[in-house]
């Protein structure tokens, strides 16, 4: 999938893709290029405040930059020798307006992934994004057709891809993405996992640390149960089938009963995951601290 080619060097670069998608490897090798430099994640709600201009914004992202590395955005592009900077975030897709802000010169990039493979990757992450296959589908859907509805404004400006493009066609996708951004193709992108990152490497993107497997493209068919595929495939079949992916036909549609069980299994699991998720990392906040005292201390 690709939009037109622009004529010449881009930035900013803005990464946009729903939670699980494959923006945090599509992010580990851009940042592998020589030129490029991608923020993986900020605390989204206190850079896009109301109001913000592109100055703004852009001071907010160098500011976690900063807390991240040492150094701001300007001193860690003039260290590292990159033109181009950019931002990865799931989180764009509620900002997508505010992005706006940097055209003419910023570019974006939408990762899209089958709706049953981002479905399955909720549900066995635990984060409260979607609890069950029918509410994450509806989550998926939400989403996407917010980021299809944003290329349709700006086709020029963005640029489509699918996350199994990327794993099963590597380079030929990181050409036509280098093509868009206005950049040699350099083949360090293709050794990504062996480069210096700027990510921290958690449980949940890890494998965003290694080569690409095939097997993650359809890892899902043998996760999720024939009726849960049926669920999602109910909701996302349109887009889906839009996008490429095969869709088997199916005139299932969900009970109204099973729906309202699924809103609330929604409602109280979901809570309850991001509890546990906010004390956990409060607690290992705290641990850190105490960690760090007890070092000092000595």
């Amino acid at each position: 999938m690709s939009s037109s080619k622009p004529g010449s060097m881009h930035s900013p670069v803005f990464l946009i893709g729903t939670q699980r998608s494959g923006t945090t490897l599509l992010c580990r090798m851009l940042s592998a290029h020589p030129d490029i430099f991608i923020k993986n994640e900020v605390s989204v709600r206190s850079v896009f405040t109301p109001g913000a201009s592109p100055e703004a914004i852009r001071e907010g992202i160098s500011h976690s930059v900063k807390l991240a590395t040492g150094k701001s955005l300007d001193e860690l592009m003039a260290a590292e020798n990159k033109t181009i900077w950019g931002l990865k975030d799931p989180e764009l897709t509620t900002y997508l307006a505010d992005l706006k802000q940097f055209l003419p010169q910023a570019r974006f990039i939408i990762i899209f992934r089958d709706a049953r493979a981002v479905v399955n990757s909720y549900m066995e992450n635990k984060w409260g994004l979607g609890t069950n296959a029918y509410t994450g589908a509806q989550r998926w859907k939400r989403e996407v057709e917010a980021q299809m509805r944003f290329h349709e404004t700006l086709p020029n400006h963005v640029l489509k891809l699918r996350f199994e493009d990327l794993v099963l066609n590597q380079q030929q996708t990181l050409e036509t993405v280098c093509d868009f951004l206005g950049v040699p193709f350099d083949k360090s992108m293709l050794d990504y996992s062996k480069q210096k990152g700027f990510i921290k490497t958690t449980r949940e993107n890890k494998k965003a640390f290694e080569a690409p497997d095939s097997a993650m493209t359809r890892k899902w068919e043998n996760k999720l149960s024939g009726h849960q595929i049926r669920v999602v495939d109910s909701v996302c079949a349109p887009i889906l089938d839009s996008l490429g992916y095969d869709v088997a036909p199916t005139n299932y549609s969900v009970p109204s009963w099973l729906v309202s069980y699924y809103r609330l299994h929604q409602k109280v699991i979901g809570e309850i995951q991001i509890q546990y998720r906010w004390r956990l990392s409060a607690y290992r906040q705290r641990y850190r601290k105490w960690l760090a005292q007890r070092i000092e201390s000595k």
